[in-house]
């Protein structure tokens, strides 16, 4: 009888002990750090397409049901996708999310500084381990655009404001150790039985990513004083950890349109500064910066701050950050 009930208690287990976590992500970049870690042994879910910004997202009730049915979800914090904060609190994944802008170590910048000089390393707010919750294995791997209109929530659809905390960590390698870190913990507490899978993936994520690093650093030694603009104040961590010689933006926030009085002042700039190269944005019409530079001589290049023609894979993040200095190298070269 005992034997009976414990291979029917083996049988009614094994789905659930086979089914892999379920790992909701916010954008492309925690989702390239989080698959570097994974691999194909967990379900990684993604809330916004890599095509969109989210500066201005709207969640649908797909995105609300991912949330709810989550083993963890990865976000960067509430100063780049507020829309999550109120959908975290009411699906009780709070406690189990990974906030990586809460991450002890994760050094931060600060918006309105001059040179972005104000850095601080964030203190322990206990995001590092939390409880277990179990849920089903949930089947929606919609990574596609959004084009459901039928949105019930609209929190982050005003964007994120361009004062205080500097959210864009993931442009820091140093910051991107710090949350493959954090994802290693938590998926050795999610699933054990693979625990040394994941501490595997990480050595070798910190190792390539070092190579990278270092291969990135010596790529920009013959044009780290060459001056330019990028289109909005996105790119601090990148530029400071690689001595990039940033001179302004377009715009502060992308969500707002530069006035005649302020395509003035770039122009004056462009001149004054001898600004080599003005950089555009794929999530955002380029229509600013070509009016811009009319009639000018400055070349213009695209950066994509989040990687969104790359496909999710365990070096997805090298293959970022190699895109991202090619397309600084292409108009600064």
């Amino acid at each position: 009888m005992n034997k009976l009930f414990f291979a029917l208690g083996v049988s009614a287990l094994s789905p659930l002990a086979l089914a892999k976590p379920t790992i909701v992500t916010s954008i492309s970049p925690v989702s390239m750090i989080v698959a570097a870690i994974a691999g194909d042994k967990a379900d990684i879910q993604q809330i916004v397409s890599s095509t969109a910004s989210p500066h201005d997202f709207a969640l649908r009730p797909s995105d609300l049901r991912k949330i709810s049915n989550a083993d963890a979800v990865v976000w960067v914090g509430e100063s780049l996708e507020n829309f999550l904060e109120k959908p975290l609190k009411n699906a009780g994944k709070e406690e189990s999310s990974i906030e990586w802008l809460a991450l002890k170590g994760v050094e931060l910048h600060n918006f309105g500084e001059e040179g972005h000089d104000d850095h601080d390393e964030h203190d322990d707010h206990g995001h590092d381990e939390h409880d277990d919750h179990d849920h089903d294995e949930h089947d929606d791997h919609d990574h596609d655009g959004h084009d459901d209109h039928d949105h019930d929530e609209h929190e982050g659809h005003e964007g994120h404001s361009h004062e205080g905390v500097d959210p864009h960590v993931w442009l820091s390698p140093d910051n991107a150790r710090v949350l493959a870190e954090a994802v290693t913990m938590r998926m050795v507490y999610l699933d054990s039985a693979n625990a040394e899978y994941y501490k595997a993936n990480l050595a070798a994520f910190d190792k390539g990513l070092s190579a990278k690093d270092d291969e990135i650093r010596h790529s920009f030694d013959k044009v780290s004083k060459v001056p330019y603009i990028v289109f909005h104040d996105a790119y601090t961590y990148f530029e400071e950890h690689y001595g990039l010689n940033n001179s302004g933006e377009v715009s502060v926030s992308p969500e707002r349109k530069p006035g005649a009085k302020k395509v003035a002042e770039l122009r004056h700039q462009i001149e004054e500064n001898k600004i080599q190269c003005v950089f555009s944005e794929p999530q955002f019409s380029p229509g600013i910066v070509k009016a811009l530079l009319d009639g000018t001589n400055v070349k213009t290049a695209v950066l994509d701050p989040l990687g969104s023609e790359i496909p999710l894979s365990k070096d997805a993040y090298f293959t970022f950050l190699s895109t991202l200095s090619g397309q600084f190298l292409s108009c600064l070269g």
